[in-house]
């Protein structure tokens, strides 16, 4: 991953976990909302970083199937942000783990290739 793209994740990961501290701690309906705005925004920002950066001998399925969950998780967090679609937030964490297991896959299968 280049520089430029894990300053960016890493600013965006560190707003989120503010967001996400202020949640817990006002219980404040407004910033409970931004934390899940800033859910979609971390997962979209993941898939877009999976793909962009991956690695030529990374296998081209896992790494679509990665991005393409963490993005489909994106989209499910914002649908899930409307009035009455709340089940979609359930979705969109699934999507996340699923984008989640598909990264550690990648990790892990490149570390086992010969240099």
């Amino acid at each position: 991953m280049e520089f430029r793209s894990r300053s960016l994740l890493q600013s965006v990961l560190l707003g989120y976990l503010v967001l996400l501290v202020l949640s817990i701690l006002t219980g404040n309906p407004i910033v409970s909302r931004a934390t899940d705005f800033g859910f979609a925004i971390v997962s979209a920002l993941f898939g877009y970083v999976i793909y962009t950066s991956r690695s030529p001998g990374d296998d081209e399925r896992v790494v679509r199937l990665t991005a393409g969950a963490f993005a489909i998780a994106a989209v499910a967090q914002v649908i899930g942000l409307l009035p009455g679609f709340g089940t979609a937030a359930l979705a969109a964490t699934a999507f996340f783990v699923v984008g989640f297991v598909g990264y550690f896959y990648l990790r892990r299968s490149s570390r086992r290739r010969p240099i």
